[in-house]
Protein backbone atom coordinates (compact mmCIF):
# COMPACT_ATOMS: atom_id res chain seq x y z
CA UNK A 1 0.00 0.00 0.00
CA UNK A 2 3.29 2.26 0.43
CA UNK A 3 3.00 3.32 -3.30
CA UNK A 4 -0.72 4.66 -3.29
CA UNK A 5 -1.45 7.91 -1.93
CA UNK A 6 -3.55 9.05 1.17
CA UNK A 7 -6.56 9.56 -0.83
CA UNK A 8 -6.84 6.12 -2.19
CA UNK A 9 -6.13 4.72 1.31
CA UNK A 10 -8.65 6.86 3.05
CA UNK A 11 -11.01 5.75 0.04
CA UNK A 12 -9.89 1.87 0.97
CA UNK A 13 -10.47 2.23 4.87
CA UNK A 14 -14.11 3.43 4.30
CA UNK A 15 -14.74 1.00 2.49
CA UNK A 16 -13.84 -1.70 4.77
CA UNK A 17 -15.93 0.30 7.62
CA UNK A 18 -19.10 0.34 5.32
CA UNK A 19 -18.43 -2.96 3.60
CA UNK A 20 -18.54 -4.78 7.58
CA UNK A 21 -21.89 -2.93 8.76
CA UNK A 22 -23.38 -4.60 5.61
CA UNK A 23 -21.77 -7.38 5.77
CA UNK A 24 -22.99 -8.27 9.62
CA UNK A 25 -26.37 -7.09 8.45
CA UNK A 26 -26.71 -8.37 5.60
CA UNK A 27 -25.68 -12.25 7.10
CA UNK A 28 -27.85 -11.10 10.01
CA UNK A 29 -31.09 -10.53 7.59
CA UNK A 30 -30.30 -13.70 5.47
CA UNK A 31 -30.75 -15.73 8.95
CA UNK A 32 -33.87 -13.98 10.25
CA UNK A 33 -35.47 -14.16 6.84
CA UNK A 34 -34.96 -17.97 6.43
CA UNK A 35 -35.80 -18.68 10.77
CA UNK A 36 -38.92 -17.04 9.81
CA UNK A 37 -40.11 -18.92 6.44
CA UNK A 38 -37.97 -22.01 5.92
CA UNK A 39 -38.61 -21.08 2.34
CA UNK A 40 -35.73 -20.90 -0.06
CA UNK A 41 -38.32 -19.48 -2.38
CA UNK A 42 -39.51 -17.10 -0.52
CA UNK A 43 -35.98 -15.97 0.56
CA UNK A 44 -34.85 -15.77 -3.25
CA UNK A 45 -38.08 -13.95 -4.06
CA UNK A 46 -37.22 -11.54 -1.44
CA UNK A 47 -33.70 -10.81 -2.03
CA UNK A 48 -34.86 -10.42 -6.22
CA UNK A 49 -37.13 -8.28 -4.86
CA UNK A 50 -34.56 -6.30 -3.10
CA UNK A 51 -32.01 -5.54 -6.55
CA UNK A 52 -34.63 -5.20 -9.50
CA UNK A 53 -35.34 -1.61 -8.37
CA UNK A 54 -31.05 -1.08 -9.27
CA UNK A 55 -31.66 -2.07 -12.86
CA UNK A 56 -32.71 1.16 -13.00
CA UNK A 57 -30.99 2.97 -10.85
CA UNK A 58 -27.33 2.02 -11.43
CA UNK A 59 -27.03 3.71 -14.51
CA UNK A 60 -28.67 7.01 -13.45
CA UNK A 61 -25.46 6.68 -10.52
CA UNK A 62 -22.85 6.32 -13.34
CA UNK A 63 -24.05 9.71 -15.05
CA UNK A 64 -23.82 11.54 -11.85
CA UNK A 65 -20.74 10.00 -10.56
CA UNK A 66 -19.09 11.08 -14.08
CA UNK A 67 -21.13 14.64 -13.69
CA UNK A 68 -20.87 15.37 -9.81
CA UNK A 69 -18.32 15.66 -7.11
CA UNK A 70 -17.23 11.86 -6.22
CA UNK A 71 -15.98 12.98 -2.59
CA UNK A 72 -19.91 14.43 -1.47
CA UNK A 73 -21.59 11.63 -3.17
CA UNK A 74 -19.79 8.53 -1.28
CA UNK A 75 -20.14 10.91 1.98
CA UNK A 76 -23.84 11.63 1.44
CA UNK A 77 -24.78 8.20 0.20
CA UNK A 78 -22.94 6.77 3.63
CA UNK A 79 -24.81 9.15 5.79
CA UNK A 80 -28.18 7.74 4.39
CA UNK A 81 -27.30 4.74 4.97
CA UNK A 82 -26.82 5.03 8.21
CA UNK A 83 -29.94 7.04 9.11
CA UNK A 84 -32.35 4.72 7.57
CA UNK A 85 -30.18 1.78 9.16
CA UNK A 86 -31.27 3.64 12.26
CA UNK A 87 -35.15 4.05 11.59
CA UNK A 88 -35.06 0.28 11.00
CA UNK A 89 -33.46 -0.05 14.52
CA UNK A 90 -36.48 2.11 16.42
CA UNK A 91 -38.72 -0.32 14.40
CA UNK A 92 -37.60 -2.94 15.63
CA UNK A 93 -37.68 -1.63 19.01
CA UNK A 94 -41.55 -1.10 18.59
CA UNK A 95 -41.82 -4.99 17.22
CA UNK A 96 -42.98 -3.14 13.67
CA UNK A 97 -40.78 -5.48 11.96
CA UNK A 98 -42.30 -8.04 9.61
CA UNK A 99 -41.03 -10.11 6.09
CA UNK A 100 -42.37 -7.10 4.20
CA UNK A 101 -40.71 -4.15 5.99
CA UNK A 102 -37.47 -6.35 5.93
CA UNK A 103 -37.88 -6.58 2.23
CA UNK A 104 -38.41 -2.73 1.72
CA UNK A 105 -35.31 -2.56 3.74
CA UNK A 106 -32.95 -4.35 2.00
CA UNK A 107 -34.38 -2.98 -1.18
CA UNK A 108 -33.49 0.85 -0.32
CA UNK A 109 -29.86 -0.36 0.88
CA UNK A 110 -29.58 -2.18 -2.40
CA UNK A 111 -30.61 1.07 -4.45
CA UNK A 112 -28.28 3.05 -2.52
CA UNK A 113 -25.57 0.81 -3.15
CA UNK A 114 -26.24 0.98 -7.21
CA UNK A 115 -25.58 4.86 -6.78
CA UNK A 116 -22.49 4.03 -4.20
CA UNK A 117 -20.46 1.87 -6.72
CA UNK A 118 -20.05 3.52 -9.52
CA UNK A 119 -18.51 6.53 -7.53
CA UNK A 120 -15.92 4.40 -6.26
CA UNK A 121 -15.20 2.42 -9.41
CA UNK A 122 -15.28 5.61 -11.32
CA UNK A 123 -12.44 6.73 -8.73
CA UNK A 124 -9.99 4.28 -8.66
CA UNK A 125 -8.79 5.73 -12.22
CA UNK A 126 -8.50 8.79 -10.90
CA UNK A 127 -6.79 8.38 -7.41
CA UNK A 128 -4.25 5.89 -8.79
CA UNK A 129 -1.61 5.56 -11.77
CA UNK A 130 -2.74 3.31 -14.87
CA UNK A 131 0.00 1.10 -14.15
CA UNK A 132 -1.19 0.00 -10.28
CA UNK A 133 -5.13 -0.04 -11.79
CA UNK A 134 -5.30 -3.57 -11.43
CA UNK A 135 -3.14 -4.15 -8.34
CA UNK A 136 -5.73 -0.73 -6.87
CA UNK A 137 -9.01 -3.32 -8.01
CA UNK A 138 -7.42 -6.01 -6.08
CA UNK A 139 -7.15 -4.45 -3.01
CA UNK A 140 -10.45 -2.64 -3.23
CA UNK A 141 -11.76 -6.43 -3.83
CA UNK A 142 -9.66 -7.50 -0.90
CA UNK A 143 -10.20 -4.71 2.10
CA UNK A 144 -14.22 -5.43 1.12
CA UNK A 145 -13.71 -8.99 1.64
CA UNK A 146 -11.78 -9.00 4.84
CA UNK A 147 -15.16 -7.12 6.07
CA UNK A 148 -17.02 -9.56 4.63
CA UNK A 149 -14.98 -11.93 6.32
CA UNK A 150 -15.07 -10.29 9.42
CA UNK A 151 -18.98 -9.73 9.31
CA UNK A 152 -20.37 -13.40 9.52
CA UNK A 153 -18.47 -13.86 12.62
CA UNK A 154 -19.65 -11.47 14.20
CA UNK A 155 -23.06 -11.30 12.82
CA UNK A 156 -23.42 -15.35 13.94
CA UNK A 157 -22.12 -14.49 17.32
CA UNK A 158 -24.26 -11.56 17.80
CA UNK A 159 -26.77 -13.41 15.99
CA UNK A 160 -26.84 -16.38 18.22
CA UNK A 161 -26.29 -14.43 21.76
CA UNK A 162 -27.47 -10.83 21.35
CA UNK A 163 -30.30 -9.52 19.40
CA UNK A 164 -31.03 -8.44 15.83
CA UNK A 165 -31.64 -5.00 17.02
CA UNK A 166 -28.10 -4.86 18.48
CA UNK A 167 -26.58 -5.91 15.02
CA UNK A 168 -28.66 -3.25 13.35
CA UNK A 169 -27.11 -0.26 15.55
CA UNK A 170 -23.43 -1.72 14.81
CA UNK A 171 -24.53 -1.71 11.25
CA UNK A 172 -25.99 2.26 11.06
CA UNK A 173 -22.58 3.09 13.43
CA UNK A 174 -19.97 1.40 10.96
CA UNK A 175 -21.93 3.72 7.90
CA UNK A 176 -21.27 6.86 9.70
CA UNK A 177 -17.67 6.14 10.62
CA UNK A 178 -17.29 5.35 6.95
CA UNK A 179 -18.60 8.77 6.22
CA UNK A 180 -16.42 10.58 8.67
CA UNK A 181 -13.81 9.14 6.87
CA UNK A 182 -14.96 9.65 3.66
CA UNK A 183 -14.96 13.40 4.28
CA UNK A 184 -11.40 13.99 4.71
CA UNK A 185 -10.70 12.16 1.12
CA UNK A 186 -9.62 14.95 -2.28
CA UNK A 187 -10.76 13.63 -5.02
CA UNK A 188 -10.13 15.54 -8.48
CA UNK A 189 -13.24 16.89 -9.63
CA UNK A 190 -13.63 19.51 -12.91
CA UNK A 191 -17.32 21.57 -11.98
CA UNK A 192 -19.19 21.13 -15.34
CA UNK A 193 -22.37 23.93 -16.08
CA UNK A 194 -25.28 22.85 -14.33
CA UNK A 195 -27.99 21.07 -16.50
CA UNK A 196 -31.23 19.89 -15.98
CA UNK A 197 -30.78 16.63 -13.96
CA UNK A 198 -33.36 14.16 -16.49
CA UNK A 199 -31.12 15.67 -19.72
CA UNK A 200 -27.99 14.52 -17.98
CA UNK A 201 -29.04 11.15 -17.05
CA UNK A 202 -30.63 10.53 -20.73
CA UNK A 203 -27.49 12.10 -22.48
CA UNK A 204 -25.00 10.19 -20.56
CA UNK A 205 -26.82 6.81 -20.28
CA UNK A 206 -27.26 7.16 -24.61
CA UNK A 207 -23.27 8.64 -24.96
CA UNK A 208 -22.13 5.56 -22.72
CA UNK A 209 -24.34 2.66 -24.37
CA UNK A 210 -23.43 4.21 -27.77
CA UNK A 211 -19.63 3.78 -26.76
CA UNK A 212 -20.51 0.59 -25.90
CA UNK A 213 -21.92 -0.69 -28.25
CA UNK A 214 -20.55 0.96 -31.52
CA UNK A 215 -17.04 1.99 -30.37
CA UNK A 216 -15.20 -0.84 -28.33
CA UNK A 217 -17.07 -4.41 -28.90
CA UNK A 218 -14.61 -5.63 -26.05
CA UNK A 219 -16.55 -3.89 -23.27
CA UNK A 220 -19.60 -5.08 -25.01
CA UNK A 221 -18.29 -9.19 -24.92
CA UNK A 222 -16.71 -8.58 -21.40
CA UNK A 223 -20.62 -7.10 -19.96
CA UNK A 224 -22.18 -10.03 -21.68
CA UNK A 225 -19.92 -12.72 -19.73
CA UNK A 226 -20.62 -10.92 -16.31
CA UNK A 227 -23.98 -11.35 -17.21
CA UNK A 228 -23.89 -14.93 -18.24
CA UNK A 229 -22.15 -15.14 -14.73
CA UNK A 230 -24.29 -13.46 -12.56
CA UNK A 231 -27.24 -15.60 -14.37
CA UNK A 232 -26.23 -18.87 -13.76
CA UNK A 233 -23.55 -19.22 -11.35
CA UNK A 234 -23.37 -16.56 -8.58
CA UNK A 235 -27.34 -17.21 -7.53
CA UNK A 236 -25.99 -20.60 -5.76
CA UNK A 237 -23.74 -18.31 -3.60
CA UNK A 238 -27.06 -16.48 -2.62
CA UNK A 239 -29.92 -18.86 -2.09
CA UNK A 240 -28.19 -22.15 -2.34
CA UNK A 241 -25.64 -22.33 -0.28
CA UNK A 242 -27.55 -21.25 3.08
CA UNK A 243 -30.45 -23.34 2.42
CA UNK A 244 -28.00 -26.41 1.93
CA UNK A 245 -26.10 -25.25 5.20
CA UNK A 246 -28.93 -24.27 7.73
CA UNK A 247 -31.96 -26.11 6.69
CA UNK A 248 -30.64 -29.29 4.57
CA UNK A 249 -27.53 -30.31 6.86
CA UNK A 250 -29.03 -28.73 10.03
CA UNK A 251 -25.67 -26.74 11.15
CA UNK A 252 -25.74 -23.73 13.86
CA UNK A 253 -25.96 -20.04 12.49
CA UNK A 254 -22.02 -19.84 13.32
CA UNK A 255 -21.02 -22.47 10.84
CA UNK A 256 -23.58 -20.58 7.91
CA UNK A 257 -21.01 -17.75 9.33
CA UNK A 258 -17.67 -19.59 9.39
CA UNK A 259 -18.66 -20.49 5.49
CA UNK A 260 -18.91 -17.15 4.97
CA UNK A 261 -16.22 -16.43 5.98
CA UNK A 262 -14.33 -18.61 4.34
CA UNK A 263 -15.54 -17.47 1.06
CA UNK A 264 -14.37 -14.41 2.22
CA UNK A 265 -10.56 -15.58 2.80
CA UNK A 266 -10.61 -17.26 -0.69
CA UNK A 267 -12.22 -13.61 -2.17
CA UNK A 268 -8.93 -12.02 -0.25
CA UNK A 269 -6.35 -14.32 -1.37
CA UNK A 270 -7.63 -14.09 -4.75
CA UNK A 271 -7.39 -10.40 -4.23
CA UNK A 272 -4.02 -10.36 -3.04
CA UNK A 273 -2.37 -12.72 -5.79
CA UNK A 274 -4.19 -10.76 -8.56
CA UNK A 275 -0.94 -9.01 -8.76
CA UNK A 276 1.42 -11.80 -9.44
CA UNK A 277 -1.09 -13.58 -12.02
CA UNK A 278 -1.18 -10.38 -13.96
CA UNK A 279 1.19 -12.13 -17.17
CA UNK A 280 -0.98 -15.36 -16.75
CA UNK A 281 -4.28 -14.20 -16.97
CA UNK A 282 -5.26 -12.86 -20.64
CA UNK A 283 -8.69 -12.48 -22.82
CA UNK A 284 -7.43 -15.33 -24.48
CA UNK A 285 -7.75 -17.95 -20.87
CA UNK A 286 -10.32 -16.11 -19.49
CA UNK A 287 -12.71 -19.42 -19.93
CA UNK A 288 -9.95 -21.96 -18.08
CA UNK A 289 -10.95 -20.04 -14.72
CA UNK A 290 -14.62 -20.94 -15.14
CA UNK A 291 -13.56 -24.13 -16.50
CA UNK A 292 -12.41 -25.13 -13.52
CA UNK A 293 -15.70 -24.48 -11.27
CA UNK A 294 -17.51 -26.58 -12.95
CA UNK A 295 -14.74 -29.34 -11.98
CA UNK A 296 -15.76 -27.82 -8.56
CA UNK A 297 -18.98 -28.36 -9.01
CA UNK A 298 -19.03 -31.46 -10.28
CA UNK A 299 -16.39 -32.98 -7.10
CA UNK A 300 -18.93 -31.10 -4.66
CA UNK A 301 -22.38 -32.85 -6.41
CA UNK A 302 -20.24 -36.05 -5.97
CA UNK A 303 -19.64 -35.00 -2.33
CA UNK A 304 -23.04 -34.47 -1.14
CA UNK A 305 -25.17 -37.24 -2.88
CA UNK A 306 -25.84 -40.45 -1.42
CA UNK A 307 -22.06 -41.47 -0.89
CA UNK A 308 -21.58 -39.55 1.95
CA UNK A 309 -23.99 -39.60 5.09
CA UNK A 310 -22.52 -37.32 7.60
CA UNK A 311 -23.79 -34.04 7.25
CA UNK A 312 -21.08 -32.16 8.54
CA UNK A 313 -18.41 -33.75 5.86
CA UNK A 314 -21.35 -32.44 3.12
CA UNK A 315 -20.89 -28.99 5.38
CA UNK A 316 -17.17 -29.00 4.72
CA UNK A 317 -17.31 -30.34 1.06
CA UNK A 318 -20.08 -27.41 0.29
CA UNK A 319 -17.83 -24.47 2.55
CA UNK A 320 -14.54 -25.77 0.34
CA UNK A 321 -16.14 -25.99 -2.70
CA UNK A 322 -17.70 -22.87 -2.53
CA UNK A 323 -14.38 -21.24 -1.34
CA UNK A 324 -12.07 -22.64 -4.85
CA UNK A 325 -15.34 -21.16 -7.07
CA UNK A 326 -15.18 -18.07 -5.54
CA UNK A 327 -11.35 -17.81 -5.65
CA UNK A 328 -11.73 -18.39 -9.44
CA UNK A 329 -14.99 -15.76 -10.05
CA UNK A 330 -13.15 -13.51 -8.41
CA UNK A 331 -10.23 -13.42 -10.48
CA UNK A 332 -12.78 -13.06 -13.69
CA UNK A 333 -14.21 -10.21 -12.19
CA UNK A 334 -11.41 -8.59 -11.18
CA UNK A 335 -9.68 -8.92 -14.34
CA UNK A 336 -13.06 -7.94 -16.66
CA UNK A 337 -13.11 -4.54 -14.52
CA UNK A 338 -9.82 -3.63 -14.94
CA UNK A 339 -9.87 -4.09 -19.00
CA UNK A 340 -13.00 -2.30 -18.49
CA UNK A 341 -11.54 0.54 -16.81
CA UNK A 342 -8.27 1.08 -19.14
CA UNK A 343 -10.37 0.40 -22.45
CA UNK A 344 -12.58 3.30 -21.38
CA UNK A 345 -12.14 7.23 -21.60
CA UNK A 346 -12.13 8.88 -18.06
CA UNK A 347 -15.57 10.98 -18.66
CA UNK A 348 -17.02 7.84 -19.56
CA UNK A 349 -15.78 5.67 -17.12
CA UNK A 350 -18.70 5.99 -14.56
CA UNK A 351 -21.13 5.54 -17.14
CA UNK A 352 -19.98 2.28 -18.93
CA UNK A 353 -18.81 0.20 -15.04
CA UNK A 354 -22.81 1.51 -14.06
CA UNK A 355 -24.43 -0.21 -17.18
CA UNK A 356 -21.80 -3.27 -16.69
CA UNK A 357 -23.48 -2.99 -13.01
CA UNK A 358 -26.62 -3.14 -14.67
CA UNK A 359 -26.04 -6.15 -16.64
CA UNK A 360 -25.06 -7.93 -14.16
CA UNK A 361 -27.95 -6.61 -11.62
CA UNK A 362 -30.43 -7.57 -14.18
CA UNK A 363 -29.18 -10.66 -14.43
CA UNK A 364 -29.27 -11.56 -10.54
CA UNK A 365 -32.66 -11.41 -9.45
CA UNK A 366 -33.95 -13.91 -12.34
CA UNK A 367 -30.93 -16.56 -11.09
CA UNK A 368 -32.42 -16.17 -7.60
CA UNK A 369 -35.64 -16.59 -8.43
CA UNK A 370 -35.24 -19.18 -10.54
CA UNK A 371 -32.66 -21.19 -8.41
CA UNK A 372 -35.28 -20.54 -5.08
CA UNK A 373 -37.63 -22.64 -6.68
CA UNK A 374 -35.25 -25.28 -7.64
CA UNK A 375 -33.37 -25.83 -4.43
CA UNK A 376 -36.94 -26.17 -2.92
CA UNK A 377 -37.93 -28.25 -5.97
CA UNK A 378 -34.65 -30.50 -5.57
CA UNK A 379 -34.26 -30.23 -1.97
CA UNK A 380 -34.33 -34.18 -1.15
CA UNK A 381 -31.30 -34.29 -4.10
CA UNK A 382 -29.86 -31.46 -3.90
CA UNK A 383 -27.08 -32.68 -5.52
CA UNK A 384 -28.31 -33.13 -8.94
CA UNK A 385 -29.18 -29.44 -9.07
CA UNK A 386 -25.43 -28.84 -8.22
CA UNK A 387 -24.64 -31.32 -11.50
CA UNK A 388 -26.85 -28.90 -13.22
CA UNK A 389 -24.53 -26.22 -12.15
CA UNK A 390 -21.67 -27.86 -13.16
CA UNK A 391 -23.05 -28.63 -16.93
CA UNK A 392 -24.32 -24.43 -17.29
CA UNK A 393 -20.72 -23.81 -16.16
CA UNK A 394 -18.85 -26.09 -18.85
CA UNK A 395 -21.18 -24.37 -21.19
CA UNK A 396 -20.47 -20.83 -19.89
CA UNK A 397 -17.10 -21.31 -20.55
CA UNK A 398 -17.05 -22.53 -23.72
CA UNK A 399 -19.13 -20.00 -24.42
CA UNK A 400 -16.59 -17.65 -22.96
CA UNK A 401 -13.89 -19.04 -24.74
CA UNK A 402 -16.27 -18.03 -28.61
CA UNK A 403 -16.99 -14.49 -27.00
CA UNK A 404 -13.56 -13.46 -26.73
CA UNK A 405 -12.37 -15.29 -29.79
CA UNK A 406 -12.28 -12.82 -32.30
CA UNK A 407 -11.80 -9.93 -29.47
CA UNK A 408 -8.95 -7.39 -29.79
CA UNK A 409 -5.47 -8.76 -29.35
CA UNK A 410 -3.60 -9.25 -26.26
CA UNK A 411 -1.04 -6.02 -26.95
CA UNK A 412 -4.19 -4.28 -27.31
CA UNK A 413 -6.25 -4.80 -24.03
CA UNK A 414 -3.32 -6.25 -21.61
Amino acid sequence: MREFNLNFKLMVVGQVISMFGASVLRFALSLYILDLTGSATIFGTILAISIIPTIFISPIGGAIADRFNKKKMMVTLDVINGTLISVFAIMLMSNNVNVISIAVMMTALTLISAMYQPAVQSSIPVLVPKDLLMKSNGIISGVMSISNFIGPIVGGVLYSFASLQTIVIVSAICFFLAALMEVFMKIPFEKRPPQPLVKIVTSDIKEGLMYIIHDNRFILKSIAVTFIVSLFIAPMFFVGLPYMVKILFGMPDTFFGFTQSGISISIIFSAMTIGMLKGKIKVSNLYVWILGCAGVYFAMAVGISGLISSPFIKYLIVTLSSMLVMFALTVVNIFINTKIQEATPSNLIGKVMAIQITAGTIAVPIGQMLFGFLVDEFSSQIYLLVFGVCALSLLISLAVKQIYKNSFSEELVA
